[in-house]
């Protein structure tokens, strides 16, 4: 009998997993692989699938957990504050969403048909998630030690040379450059609540003297404020400012 198109699909996507992984997923841990993978748009469609937002939720916290283990080991002499913003550095969207593009999970990626026409193997956050689900998945099946050990060695780079790597969050860098000129403080604020997928969004504005300099989405408000600053870095009227010092 000739396999099901969900069933090589399927198949297809457990062999790539394997070898991002780099060992063999017991058939106990298959369907476990194949929801870090699917999105909330294909479970939608396809009622017998759940997406990966419960394995995002928990594969958080095995990240955290993992690089501030790494972090505080490796870098003794750093402080809470320095610890913490060089994980938030790491374990950031863009961080993930570009190790997520490294391993090649976004080809492995089951969507609906709305969102695989809109391009959802490249959208950053999706991305990340996914990430985040697989590190989960790795979780549940072999343990805390070796989802730690996969983390570890893909972010090998970034790790070893955590201690220089340029922490400065946006919103703290957006105000030293107003503050040398004007004196002001840039005022943040949520002008939006959205759901996409299932999951719920802020977006926030960041404004100086009522201008908007830019706005920015996030699933928490700080993540939302810190993606509007990031924007706001290359507003015109903040280079302006940059030029005048």
């Amino acid at each position: 009998m000739a396999e099901k198109p969900l069933e090589k699909a399927f198949k297809e996507r457990i062999d790539a997993l394997e070898k991002i992984v780099g060992r063999k997923i017991p058939k106990r841990c298959r369907e476990t692989f194949i929801t870090a993978v699917t999105h909330s748009s294909f479970s939608g469609e396809h009622k017998n699938y759940r997406s990966n937002e419960r394995l995002e939720f928990l594969g958080d916290s095995v990240l955290s957990l993992s690089i501030t283990h790494y972090l505080l080991c490796t870098y003794k002499d750093l402080t809470e504050g320095e610890l913490s913003r060089k994980r938030a550095y790491l374990v950031s969207e863009k961080s993930l969403s570009k190790k997520a593009e490294i391993v090649g999970i976004g080809d492995l990626m089951l969507f609906g048909k709305g969102e695989n026409k809109s391009g959802g193997k490249f959208k950053g956050a999706i991305l990340a998630d996914a990430f985040e689900a697989l590190t989960a998945a790795i979780f549940l099946c072999f343990g805390f030690e070796e989802a730690e050990k996969f983390i570890t060695n893909v972010f090998k780079t970034e790790l070893e040379n955590a201690g220089s790597i340029e922490t400065i969050d946006a919103k703290t860098k957006l105000q030293e450059k107003i503050q040398k000129v004007i004196h002001k403080v840039p005022e943040y604020r949520i002008v939006k609540e959205e759901k996409i997928d299932d999951t719920k969004y802020f977006v926030a504005e960041v404004r100086l003297n009522g201008k908007v300099l830019g706005e920015g989405k996030g699933k928490t408000k700080k993540e939302a404020e810190e993606k509007a600053a990031e924007v706001a870095l290359e507003n015109e009227y903040i280079r302006e400012i940059e030029k005048s010092v």
